[in-house]
């Protein structure tokens, strides 16, 4: 089964929120609804849509899209 896109998941998550999902700097604090509590969310979202895990320390050091999808790169999926 194939993983969904990033960009769904933001926009699904973000659902009503005026975002680029492609734009590297995206990330926590782009815009009033991405606040840590939301992130956090999105993180935990991240891990079920591609079955992986973060460590604690991933988990507070990804703050953009960029790094969601280097973090994922490391473990072979490509978002």
């Amino acid at each position: 089964m194939p993983y969904p896109r990033l960009s769904d998941i933001l926009r699904d998550h973000f659902e009503g929120a005026e975002f680029d999902p492609d734009a590297p700097a995206l990330g926590i604090g782009a815009f009033e609804a991405w606040d840590s509590f939301a992130h956090f969310n999105l993180l935990l979202l991240i891990e079920e849509s591609y079955d992986v895990r973060f460590s604690v320390e991933d988990m507070s050091n990804l703050k953009s899209i960029a790094e969601i999808r280097a973090a994922l790169a490391t473990k072979g999926i490509a978002a």
